[in-house]
C-alpha cells in the first residue's frame, strides 16, 4: 500500500525554500544504473542554491522515492558531509520500511552561525538506502550551496489600500503583539507563511489561526486521495477580517480558488469556503490562507476546517453551491450581461434542468461568435439563439465539430439586445458540472459562416442603449427559474449564411493569474517592483507583488476590437495593438481606473463608454468600515481649481461627498508645492516627492539607480484635490490624506514607517471587482 510520510523537524523563524524547487516537476529522474540487488531511488531535487544571512535558519525540502522492481522495502539515512564549521544541519531521523513507489517528504534544517563570514559556502547530505532483505545499500547526493550575506531590510509585504497600522510605541510594557507576548492568542502554526512552511490540516479537525501582521499568509497541506471530494471551509473568522482560499497542487497549480462563499444566500455572510472540490490525483494539496485586501491584525483568528465527503456514482446534492455567480439567470428577462471579449467561467448547470441565460448587445455589420469551452465530466451544452424579444429562435448547436462544446457564430441586421440560452443534454444537472461561456468578435481564425438574423422580425429603428447596472443580482420576489428549453424552433430552412472579412486576432492570454500574460507586461513590473520583491529596496509597491487575472478586453480602436489586459493590485496593464513598437514607452499603457471609477465610466474605446454608477467601494483602508470615503465620494469634486501653490491641504472629505475644514495642523507633507494647469489639481509635498524619487530600479536584468517611475505614465494627472478622510485600517480608525489621479489613487498615512507612508490604493482590485463582480 502507497504510504506518504512527512518528516517534521524543529521549524524556526525565516524558514524559506525557494519558490523555483517547488515548482520543478514531480516526474523522477531516469533511474541511475545499479548493481544487482540494491536499492534502486531517486531523490528530487537533489541540489540546492540559496542566500542566507549569519544567524539564519532555513528548512529545505526534497522528496525520495523507492523505484524498486522488487518487493522488497528500504531503510533511509541521511548524513551531512564536508560541513563547514560554521554550518550545522539538525539531525535527520532515519525513514524506515519504505516500499516500492512509495514517496517521502524530508526536511533538512540548516543552521547559519552567527559570527559566520560573508561568503559561499559548499557541503552535502547523502542519502543511503539499505534493502531490509538484503542489506545492500546504495546512495545519492543532495547538494548545497549557500551564499551568506549581510542582513538586508524587507519591506512588510502588504496588498492594503493604505498602509499598516502604527507601531507599537515602546512605553515600558509589553504591546500586543503577534507572536502571543502581551496577551494575545499565538498562533501556533507560525510560521507558515510559504509553501515551504505549510503545515498539515487533518480531515475533520478544525485549527485555530491568526492572520497577523499585516498581510500575512497561512499555508497548510494534505493528502488527497484520487476521486475524494473534499470541501475547504473557514467556519469562523472575527469582524474586521475578509478570507480568501487558494487550492494548489504539488506544482504550485491553482486548483480552487473563493473569496465569499454564497452560505444560505446570507449577502453579509462573506466567510470563503472551497466547497466539494474532488481530488483529481493522490498527491499533496496546499492550502493559502488570506485576508483579501492584505489586512493582519491582533486577534484576527479565524477556524478553518478539512471536510472529506465520500461520493458514489452520483453526487450527493448540495443546493447552496448549485448557483454559481451568474445566478439568478433562469429567464431571458433576469439574464446577465455579458460583453464583447468577456469569459464567464464556471458556470454551473445545477440542479437538474438548470437554465443559463445571457444576454449581449449586437451591433449591425459585425459578426459575433458566443461558445462554451472548458466543460467538465458530464456536461454536454445545447445552446440556442433568441431574437430581441427573447423567445423568437434564430439559432441553434448542440455539438460543435467533433466536440461537446456548443458554438453560434452570429450577424445581426439591427442593432440591440439578443438573448443566448446554454442547457445540458437531457437536462442532466449537478454541483460538479460546469462550463466556461465565451463571447467574442468572430476572427478569420475561428472558421465556419455565421447566422444572418432574419429580417421579418423587428422595425429598424431600435436605438440601443446601456443599462445602468451589468451585475446580475438577486430579485428577492423572483422564485421562477426556466426548466425546459426554448419553446419556439425554427419552421424553415435559416438564412443563406455570407461571409465576414476581419484581421485574425493575436492568441489572447485569458488565463494566467500569477504569471504574465506578455514578457512587455514582465519588463514594466520589473522595473521598479522587482528590486521591492527581491528584498534589494525598501519601499511601497508601484504594481502589487505579484501579477493578477489576464483578460481580453474590448477596445474599439484595437486591431479585431480587443487588447490584451492583466491586472494587478494597483493597476492595469493594457497592449492595445500588437503590431505596434515594443520598444515604446506607450506599447504597454495603464488603464484609467481610478478615473472610470469614480465616474462611473467603463472605456471601450477612445470615446466610447459603458454608462455604470460610479464604484461604492471604498478608496482607501478596510472595504468594510461604513464611514470611510468611496470613489463616488469624489463624483462631485473633479472641476479643476486655482493654483494654491504654498497653502496646505486643510479639507476634509466625508464619505457622503461633502467636504468640511480639516481640524488637524498643518505639516509640510500637506503643504501644496505642484500645480498640473492640464488638469487644474494642486499636488501636496508628500505625493510629489513621492512620484519623483530616486531609487534601485531593474533595467535590462541590471539593479541601479534611476527615477523610480515617469508619473504621468504611473498615474496620470490628478483629477481631483487631496483630502484628508477618515478611514479605517484593520479595525483601527487613522487618518490619512487621499488623492485621485487618472489611473490610480495615492494615500499618505503620517503614522507609518517613513518609507510606507504614501502607497498606492488597490485601484486595480477595486476596478476588477467593479466591473467583473
Amino acid at each position: 500500500m502507497k504510504r506518504a510520510r512527512l518528516l517534521m523537524f524543529v521549524v524556526l523563524a525565516g524558514l524559506l525554500t525557494p519558490l523555483g524547487v517547488w515548482a520543478r516537476p514531480v516526474t523522477p529522474p531516469q533511474a541511475q544504473p545499479q548493481a544487482p540487488n540494491t536499492v534502486n531511488f531517486f531523490v528530487d531535487p537533489n541540489s540546492f542554491a540559496d542566500t542566507m544571512v549569519p544567524g539564519q535558519s532555513r528548512q529545505f525540502a526534497f522528496q525520495i522515492q523507492s523505484l524498486s522492481s522488487s518487493n522488497e522495502s528500504a531503510n533511509f539515512t541521511f548524513a551531512p558531509e564536508g560541513l563547514p564549521p560554521q554550518i550545522t544541519v539538525n539531525a535527520i531521523a532515519p525513514v524506515t520500511g519504505v516500499n516500492p513507489s512509495d514517496q517521502v517528504t524530508v526536511l533538512a534544517t540548516i543552521n547559519i552561525a552567527a559570527t559566520a563570514p560573508l561568503q559561499t559556502y559548499t557541503f552535502r547530505i547523502r542519502v543511503t538506502a539499505t534493502g531490509n532483505t538484503t542489506g545492500v545499500a546504495s546512495s545519492r547526493i543532495v547538494d548545497f550551496l549557500i551564499n551568506v550575506v549581510a542582513p538586508t531590510a524587507t519591506p512588510t509585504r502588504t496588498n492594503t489600500p493604505t498602509a499598516t497600522a502604527p507601531t507599537a510605541t515602546n512605553t515600558g510594557t509589553p504591546g500586543r503583539i503577534c507572536d502571543g507576548n502581551g496577551g494575545t492568542v499565538n498562533d501556533k502554526f507560525e510560521p507558515n507563511n510559504t509553501r515551504s512552511q505549510a503545515r498539515r490540516i487533518e480531515v475533520d479537525v478544525p485549527q485555530v489561526h491568526a492572520i497577523c501582521p499585516v498581510g500575512d499568509e497561512d499555508w497548510l497541506l494534505f493528502g488527497g486521495l484520487e476521486g475524494k471530494v473534499y470541501t475547504i471551509d473557514v467556519s469562523q473568522m472575527v469582524d474586521g477580517l475578509d478570507l480568501s482560499l487558494t487550492l494548489y497542487d504539488s506544482n504550485g497549480n491553482q486548483l480552487a480558488f473563493n473569496d465569499d462563499f454564497p452560505r444560505n444566500n446570507d449577502p453579509s455572510d462573506i466567510k470563503p469556503r472551497i466547497q466539494s472540490w474532488r481530488a483529481p490525483a493522490n498527491g499533496q494539496y496546499y492550502i493559502k490562507v488570506r485576508d483579501s485586501a492584505g489586512r493582519g491584525f491582533i486577534d484576527a483568528l479565524y477556524t478553518v476546517v478539512l471536510n472529506s465527503e465520500s461520493y458514489g456514482p452520483t453526487p450527493t446534492l448540495i443546493p447552496e453551491i448549485c448557483k454559481d455567480l451568474y445566478e439568478p439567470d433562469g429567464l431571458p428577462e433576469i439574464a446577465p450581461l455579458i460583453v464583447v471579449g468577456e469569459v464567464h467561467p464556471d458556470h454551473r448547470l445545477c440542479p437538474r434542468g438548470d437554465a443559463d441565460w445571457v444576454k449581449f448587445f449586437g451591433k449591425a455589420g459585425k459578426v459575433y461568435s458566443i461558445f462554451t469551452s472548458e466543460l467538465s465530466v458530464g456536461a454536454d451544452t445545447v445552446m440556442v439563439l433568441a431574437d430581441r424579444d427573447g423567445t423568437t429562435i434564430i439559432d441553434f448547436n448542440d455539438d460543435y465539430e467533433s466536440g461537446l462544446d456548443s458554438r453560434i457564430d452570429f450577424a445581426p441586421f439591427v442593432d440591440g439586445f439578443y438573448f443566448v440560452q446554454v442547457k445540458n443534454v437531457g437536462d442532466v444537472g449537478n454541483q460538479f458540472i460546469d462550463y466556461t461561456l465565451t463571447f467574442q468578435i468572430k476572427t478569420n481564425a475561428n472558421q465556419g459562416e455565421p447566422t444572418m438574423q432574419p429580417t421579418a422580425t423587428f422595425e429598424d429603428d431600435i436605438t440601443p442603449t446601456f443599462e445602468d447596472d451589468v451585475t446580475p443580482t438577486s430579485d428577492p420576489n423572483r422564485t421562477a427559474t426556466a426548466t425546459g428549453t426554448a419553446t419556439r424552433t425554427p419552421t424553415s430552412a435559416y438564412p443563406t449564411p455570407t461571409t465576414s472579412s476581419s484581421n485574425k486576432l493575436p492568441n489572447f492570454d485569458t488565463r494566467s493569474n500569477g504569471k504574465f500574460a506578455d514578457p512587455a507586461f514582465n519588463k514594466v513590473w520589473a522595473y521598479a517592483d522587482a528590486p521591492v520583491a527581491s528584498g534589494q529596496a525598501v519601499r511601497s509597491w508601484l504594481w502589487g507583488p505579484s501579477s493578477g487575472q489576464a483578460r481580453a478586453e474590448v477596445y474599439d480602436q484595437a486591431p479585431g476590437g480587443l487588447r490584451q489586459v492583466q491586472y494587478f493590485d494597483k493597476s492595469r496593464m493594457e497592449i492595445s495593438d500588437f503590431e505596434a513598437d515594443r520598444q515604446s514607452q506607450w506599447f504597454v499603457t495603464n488603464g484609467l481606473l481610478a478615473k472610470e471609477l469614480i465616474q462611473g465610466q467603463i472605456q471601450i474605446g477612445d470615446s466610447n463608454y459603458v454608462q455604470r454608477s460610479p464604484a461604492q467601494i471604498n478608496i482607501a483602508g478596510d472595504l468594510g468600515a461604513a464611514s470611510a470615503p468611496t470613489y463616488a465620494s469624489f463624483s462631485n469634486l473633479l472641476g479643476a481649481t486655482s493654483d494654491r501653490t504654498g497653502q496646505f491641504a486643510d479639507q476634509q472629505l466625508a464619505r457622503s461627498g461633502k467636504v468640511s475644514a480639516y481640524a488637524g495642523a498643518a505639516t509640510d507633507a500637506a503643504k501644496l508645492v505642484h500645480y498640473v494647469p492640464q488638469t487644474g489639481h494642486n499636488i501636496p509635498s508628500a505625493f510629489w516627492d513621492f512620484v519623483n524619487r530616486q531609487g534601485l530600479v531593474s533595467q535590462n536584468g541590471r539593479t541601479q539607480n534611476g527615477q523610480v517611475m515617469d508619473w504621468v505614465f504611473a498615474l496620470g494627472y490628478p483629477i481631483s484635490e487631496a483630502y484628508w478622510a477618515k478611514v479605517y485600517v484593520g479595525g483601527v480608525e487613522q487618518t490619512v490624506l487621499v488623492q485621485a489621479f487618472e489611473r490610480r489613487v495615492l494615500t499618505y498615512t503620517p503614522s507609518n514607517p517613513a518609507d510606507w507612508q504614501v502607497e498606492m490604493g488597490n485601484v486595480g482590485q477595486h476596478y476588477e471587482q467593479w466591473r467583473y463582480r
